[in-house]
């Protein structure tokens, strides 16, 4: 049964409203604005009627106190007035009530408008649940996930960010087809949200990246067992799924960032939690990483005092090969790749582009150093997750960089180039620098 919460100063008119709803409604009446203020913090009911004329705190009073509230300030409101005139009308409804009533009350008009208002505001509520939520998995979205960082942002709760992503996802639509692959991206937020719990905000960001944000007193043994859970609880679910896969497994690796020490808003935590991502994405997939808890040079320096035997070594090769995606190197070593792709190329017929990227003021002006340097840790991200082990990239200035794509036409260069602008505007975040590029045939001379 829906609740109606009615503030009014006078008796009479609170009984007359109780004997015209209580049969459909739960009704709670008060008489006076700041009473009724209190109740509300201990019950939020679905629709508030408010007597514009009250002494102490009128009406208009106590709708500005709501709108304050983040709890109460989407709660439907009607305001009710026995002198009710057109200048007092308008000002409730530019304050946000949803209708204005005159008294003496004629049930049957209170009772049509209140259904109205009510149902309107469930159908909006559902539309905003749609609109917040992913189409595959049922799991909150990227929206979702926005709103709720930026609204706690200034909240000065300590939470944990958690940034999740499927190793060889590609391989599962490449070799089982798209069908298999929504299928594992399904249990794999089921999964998630088992280990999570009802307490925490789960939500799918978009593709196979998935992330939670664990608010409260967590400690950070707590989320390093709850990561250990969730990769070894994923990867046993969706393995088994993939039982005719032959040599092909799914593994998780996270990236975790801690609110608020490495951010606040959503912004700051997912730039921070995608970079200790990239970090077990480098060094070896399968794992969890906090971010700036160790470098990558401290955590290869782990294999400098230790004997392997050539098994080992080869699995270490492997993954440092391919781990990562696109292949990264200093730019002389580039040069280098360059040649070398151009005289294959000569000898195969393949085709290989080479692409240029700028990193530039939209007005046209020159990017100061801190806005460059933002500019090109975007790009240089949004290159890394969109180019495959088969390319290489280099920085080449302040703001350029340079990618080989040793193995795409023109057409599928042009698509490529596409979703790096796509994320480099996500990652980045700011609409005062835009991303050129230029890009040609390896072996053009102009």
């Amino acid at each position: 049964m829906k609740h109606i919460f009615m503030v009014d100063d006078e008796m009479t008119n609170l009984k007359c409203a109780d004997q015209i709803l209580n049969d459909s409604y739960k009704v709670t009446t008060v008489q006076s604005g700041k009473q009724g203020l209190l109740l509300l913090e201990k019950s939020i009911p679905d629709l508030i009627l408010i007597d514009i004329n009250m002494p102490d705190m009128n009406g208009y009073e106590v709708m500005d106190e709501l709108k304050k509230n983040p709890i109460l300030k989407d709660i439907p409101v009607i305001f009710l007035s026995s002198h009710m005139d057109g200048e007092s009308e308008i000002k409730g409804l530019k304050m946000g009530a949803m209708d204005c009533i005159r008294k003496p009350f004629e049930p049957e008009i209170v009772r049509s408008r209140i259904d109205k208002i009510l149902k309107m505001t469930e159908q909006k509520k559902e539309l905003q649940d749609i609109a917040l939520k992913d189409g595959l998995t049922d799991l909150l979205n990227r929206r979702y996930m926005e709103k709720l960082l930026n609204q706690t942002e200034t909240d000065g709760k300590k939470g944990f960010f958690m940034l999740l992503d499927l190793d060889n996802f590609k391989l599962v639509n490449d070799i089982f087809g798209h069908k298999v692959g929504d299928d594992v991206l399904v249990r794999f937020a089921r999964v998630m949200e088992k280990q999570v719990g009802d307490e925490n905000s789960v939500c799918r960001l978009g593709g196979d990246e998935f992330a939670v944000y664990f608010s409260g007193n967590y400690k950070k043994k707590d989320i390093i067992s709850i990561a250990s859970k969730m990769i070894a609880g994923i990867e046993y679910e969706i393995n088994e799924l993939l039982l005719d896969s032959g040599d092909l497994k799914v593994s998780v690796s996270i990236g975790i960032a801690r609110k608020p020490e490495d951010g606040k808003g959503f912004t700051k935590l997912y730039s921070a939690a995608d970079k200790a991502l990239y970090f077990v994405k480098q060094n070896g997939k399968r794992g969890y990483h906090f971010f700036h808890e160790t470098t990558v040079e401290e955590k290869e320096s782990e294999y400098e005092n230790k004997q392997i035997d050539l098994l080992q070594f080869r699995r270490l090769m492997q993954e440092k090969g391919r781990d990562g995606g696109v292949y990264r190197v200093e730019y002389a070593k580039f040069k280098w790749l360059y040649h070398f792709v151009m005289r294959f190329i000569e000898q195969k017929s393949k085709e290989a582009h080479l692409v240029l990227f700028t990193v530039c003021d939209k007005t046209g002006g020159e990017l100061e150093k801190e806005r460059a340097v933002k500019g090109i840790e975007a790009l240089e991200q949004a290159v890394a997750k969109s180019l495959s082990w088969k390319d290489a990239a280099t920085k080449c200035g302040r703001v350029q960089y340079a990618a080989l794509l040793t193995d795409a036409s023109y057409e599928k260069g042009e698509k490529i180039i596409s979703n790096i602008q796509e994320k480099f505007k996500e990652l980045l975040g700011d609409n005062s620098i835009e991303l050129h590029y230029e890009m040609g045939s390896i072996g053009e001379t102009n």
